[in-house]
C-alpha cells in the first residue's frame, strides 16, 4: 500500500493565525504543480481517495489536486495540530487535557492505519496534511515507535512525499 502524504499549500497566516487561513498565491501556484505530478501518477499507480484534515489549507489543497484525479475526498479530524486541548469526563467531573507529543503521534498513527487497513496492497491514497502530522507517517513507515524524542519537521509548501506501509507491519 502506498501513501502519498502531501503537506498544504503555503497559507497566507492571519493575525493571529487561524485553521482558517487562505492559502497564499504561491501556495495555489505549489497545488497546482502537486496536481499534475498526481495526475501524471495515477496513470500507473491505483490512486483510491484523499483524505485531508479539517483545516481550510488542507482541504483546498486537496481539492486542488483532486480536479485532476477525481477520487473520492474524505476529512480525517484525527489530521490535526498538536498540543490540541481536549476534554474527558471521569464520573460527575470534566477534566481539560493537553495532549503530549506522544499521544499526539499515537493519534495520527491510529488514523494512517485506520486509513490503510480500507485498502488493498496495491492501491495509493493521498494524506493532505499540516506539518506536525509527518513525524507519524514517517515513524509508522519506518517501525519506530513514538517518542518525546522524535524530531518535529518543517516541511515545505505542497511538498509530496511517498511511504510503503506493510499492512503486516502493525
Amino acid at each position: 500500500m502506498k501513501i502519498i502524504y502531501v503537506h498544504h499549500a503555503l497559507r497566507e497566516k492571519g493575525n493571529p493565525p487561524s485553521q482558517n487561513d487562505k492559502i497564499q498565491p504561491l501556495g495555489l501556484q505549489d497545488a497546482e504543480i502537486v496536481a499534475e505530478l498526481m495526475k501524471m501518477m495515477s496513470e500507473y499507480s491505483n490512486i483510491k481517495a484523499i483524505y485531508t484534515s479539517p483545516y481550510f489549507r488542507c482541504a483546498k489543497t486537496a481539492e486542488i489536486i483532486n480536479k485532476h484525479i477525481n477520487v473520492p475526498i474524505y476529512e480525517e479530524s484525527r489530521f490535526n495540530e498538536f498540543n490540541k486541548v481536549f476534554d474527558i469526563i471521569e464520573g460527575n467531573k470534566t477534566i481539560t487535557k493537553t495532549e503530549s507529543w506522544i499521544d499526539c503521534q499515537i493519534r495520527i498513527r491510529n488514523a494512517i492505519k485506520d486509513i490503510v487497513n480500507k485498502y488493498d496492497d496495491k492501491d495509493t491514497v493521498i494524506c493532505v496534511t499540516s506539518g506536525v502530522n509527518i513525524t507519524a507517517f514517517i515513524s509508522l513507515a519506518f517501525k519506530i515507535q513514538p517518542s518525546e524524542n522524535l524530531p518535529f519537521p518543517l516541511v515545505p509548501s505542497c511538498s509530496p512525499i511517498g511511504f510503503d506501509i506493510d499492512k503486516d507491519c502493525f
